[in-house]
């Protein structure tokens, strides 16, 4: 399945769900509609795939969570992959690096250690400012 801000790519019951754009209110209608529908063909698993991605907003966020809980429900899960540094930081903010199974881009010592109050306020402006 071929979308145009994100590629499908379905093996078994698994989707990796490529995004060639931020997520966004502007993206996330499409994305929506054909999860929905790959969720009513038995997909149990779902990796996005964030390497292209450089910015999220409440509506791509929201989409996360409702695709996790639609998982949760059929036993099974989600998993965030290849999240760039500022992005990750502000899921760890909103505590949602272990519930969303967040997987950092490359290599993020700044953002795995216990960061200061400072450090995620700045972290958050960037990642809307992405």
């Amino acid at each position: 399945m071929t979308m145009q801000h994100t590629q499908l790519l379905q093996e078994s019951n698994s989707i990796r769900a490529i995004l060639r754009e931020d997520l966004t209110a502007s993206t996330v209608p499409s994305l929506q509609s054909q999860l929905k529908d790959a969720l009513k063909q038995d997909v149990r698993d779902i990796t996005f795939d964030f390497q292209q991605a450089r910015s999220i907003d409440s509506t791509g966020i929201g989409l996360l969570l409702a695709a996790k809980n639609s998982l949760a429900a059929q036993q099974g899960h989600l998993r965030l992959i290849n999240v760039p540094n500022g992005m990750f930081s502000l899921f760890k903010s909103m505590r949602l690096i272990d519930s969303l199974n967040v997987e950092a881009q490359g290599n993020t010592p700044d953002v795995q250690g216990n960061d200061t109050e400072s450090e995620l306020e700045q972290a958050f402006e960037q990642a809307q400012a992405a």
